[in-house]
């Protein structure tokens, strides 16, 4: 009978012995997985220490030189604004613009295309690389504004319409934004 209860208190010991040496294996994984680094944590992007917010507390805009004239002031409240009904009347409203724009030009005018400004060149070398895997060979400029700098990717120049409709297409088909800029 001794043997027996020797047994018994042999097989708890071994069980409690066990079990604690699961629980340290497991605090020492969990320690150790919480002290790792995190892959990824240093492509964050962090705020820009050199652009200030004016009295206003406003960020400036990037895009201020780009604007050629004051928007459009609203409708008189009894009118309604026209209404427009697919992405495709954009786009067609968008094209017509930029033919316009280039047949105003008397000269046989060359533009550009600028696809983004942004405030660090990694976020301009990103859009640069998407381009470049849609064929296209952007050059990134920097350009100083209201003591920051912007990096402006830009394609062209361009002097053909039918060239500009086609690249403004292909680039909103890929949700590419783009703005007609004339060579100066």
């Amino acid at each position: 009978m001794q043997s027996a209860e020797k047994q018994r208190g042999s097989a708890l010991i071994g069980f409690v012995v066990g079990l604690v040496v699961g629980l340290g294996i497991a605090v020492a994984v969990a320690i150790y997985l919480t002290n790792a680094p995190i892959p990824f944590v240093n492509k964050v992007q962090r705020p820009t220490e050199n652009i200030k917010p004016g009295a206003d507390g406003k960020l400036p805009d990037p895009n201020k030189p780009l604007y050629g004239q004051a928007p459009n002031p609203p409708p008189p409240p009894g009118e309604t604004a026209p209404k427009i009904e697919s992405n495709a009347e954009v786009q067609a409203a968008a094209e017509k613009a930029a033919q316009q724009a280039a047949a105003s030009k008397n000269d046989g005018g060359r533009f550009l295309l600028q696809a983004g400004a942004f405030r660090t060149t990694e976020d301009a070398d990103s859009l640069r690389a998407r381009l470049a895997l849609l064929g296209f060979d952007a050059k990134i400029s920097p350009v100083e504004q209201g003591g920051a700098t912007l990096y402006r990717v830009r394609l062209g120049p361009y002097g053909s319409t039918d060239d500009i409709n086609r690249i403004r297409k292909l680039l909103a088909d890929n949700n590419i934004d783009s703005q007609l800029v004339p060579v100066k």
